[in-house]
C-alpha cells in the first residue's frame, strides 16, 4: 500500500513540475526581455550623461616616436626662424629706404632755405632791411636792394600791418633820415674760412699768422688750413674779405649779429622763393645770423624766425659762448 502511494506521489509531482515549467517559461522569457531592455536603457542614459566617445584603434595607427617629435619640432623652429629673418630683413630694408628718403628731403630743404637766405642777404626779388650789432659799437641800419647797400643815418620805418604788404608805397621799409650809399658792412658775412699761415722764408723765430676769409655766401663748413701761403689765401678767398683774427676782433669785437627783415616783391619775381618762411604779421621774412669769433672758437647761429630771447642774450658783454 505504501509503495502504491509513493508511486502516485512521484507521478503527480513530476506531472505538476512539467506543467509549471511549461506554463511559466513564456512568463520567464518575457520577464528576461523586460529586464534586458531596462538595463540597456540605463546603460544608454549613463553613456549619454557622461558623453563618452569611442575612439577606434586600428592596426595601421602608430603612436609618434621621440625621433618623429624632434623632427617636427626642428621643422617648426626652422619655419619660425625663417619667418623672423624675413620680417627683420624687410624692416631693415624699409628703414634704409626711409633713411634715404629723409636724407633727400633734408638736402632739398637745405637747398631751399639757402636759396631764400641768399635772396634775403642780397635784397633780391625784394627789399631787405638789416641791423648790424657788434660788441662795443652802436647798431647800424642798412637797406639792401639787388645787392646794393644803403646806410640809413636815422631810423628805418617798417610796414606795421599785413593789409598793406603789397602796396607799393607801404610794403617796403623806409629810412626816416638820410640815406647814404655804402659798401657792405665789413662785420657782416655768411661764412668763415680760417687760415693759419707760417712765413715762407727761413727765419730764426717763426710765428703763425691767423687769417679769416669772410665769405658773403652761405657755407656749411668752416675750413682750417695749416702752413699755407698768402697766395693760397688770395686764390681761395677771391670773393671774400681777408682779415686776421686780431683785426677782426679789433674792428667787430668777439660777437657780431645781423638781423635781416626781407620784404618780397609782389609778382612772379619772388614766386620761386620759399615764402612759407615769411611768417611775420607784415608778410616779411626774418633771418638772424650771429657769430662768435675768437682765437679759440668760431661759432655760428642762424634763425629763420624772430628769436627775441637770443637777441637779448647774445650781445650782452657779461654772457659767454659756453652757455650755448
Amino acid at each position: 500500500m505504501k509503495l502504491i502511494i509513493f508511486c502516485l506521489f512521484f507521478y503527480f509531482q513530476s506531472t505538476y513540475t512539467e506543467w509549471v515549467a511549461e506554463w511559466m517559461t513564456p512568463i520567464q522569457d518575457e520577464f528576461d526581455n523586460v529586464a534586458r531592455r531596462s538595463n540597456d536603457a540605463i546603460g544608454l542614459k549613463m553613456f549619454n550623461d557622461e558623453e563618452l566617445r569611442m575612439v577606434p584603434v586600428t592596426d595601421s595607427y602608430e603612436a609618434p616616436t621621440s625621433k618623429n617629435n624632434d623632427f617636427i619640432y626642428r621643422a617648426d623652429d626652422d619655419a619660425i626662424n625663417a619667418s623672423l629673418r624675413n620680417k627683420l630683413e624687410n624692416t631693415l630694408q624699409n628703414a634704409k629706404i626711409l633713411a634715404n628718403t629723409l636724407q633727400e628731403q633734408i638736402v632739398a630743404v637745405s637747398v631751399w632755405e639757402n636759396l631764400l637766405k641768399e635772396a634775403i642777404v642780397n635784397g633780391r626779388s625784394g627789399t631787405t632791411a638789416v641791423t648790424v650789432t657788434t660788441m662795443g659799437q652802436a647798431p647800424r641800419s642798412y637797406t639792401i636792394r639787388d645787392s646794393a647797400w644803403t646806410l640809413c643815418d636815422g631810423i628805418i620805418q617798417y610796414p606795421s600791418t599785413s593789409f598793406n604788404v603789397f602796396n607799393e608805397l607801404l610794403s617796403v621799409p623806409k629810412c626816416i633820415g638820410q640815406e647814404i650809399s655804402s659798401r657792405r658792412d665789413p662785420c657782416v658775412f655768411s661764412s668763415v674760412i680760417k687760415y693759419e699761415t707760417v712765413p715762407i722764408q727761413r727765419q730764426l723765430e717763426y710765428t703763425e699768422d691767423d687769417y679769416l676769409c669772410l665769405k658773403s655766401s652761405f657755407n656749411t663748413t668752416l675750413a682750417q688750413y695749416m702752413s699755407v701761403t698768402r697766395n693760397l689765401i688770395n686764390e681761395t678767398c677771391k670773393n671774400g674779405l681777408i682779415r686776421s683774427l686780431t683785426d677782426n676782433i679789433m674792428e667787430c669785437g668777439l660777437r657780431v649779429m645781423s638781423e635781416y627783415t626781407f620784404y618780397p616783391h609782389r609778382g612772379s619775381t619772388a614766386s620761386g622763393l620759399p615764402l612759407e618762411y615769411c611768417t611775420e604779421r607784415d608778410g616779411s621774412c626774418k633771418l638772424i645770423i650771429a657769430w662768435h669769433i675768437s682765437n679759440t672758437t668760431v661759432e655760428n647761429f642762424e634763425f629763420l624766425k624772430n628769436e627775441q630771447s637770443f637777441k637779448k642774450f647774445f650781445i650782452k658783454p657779461s654772457t659767454y659762448i659756453e652757455h650755448f
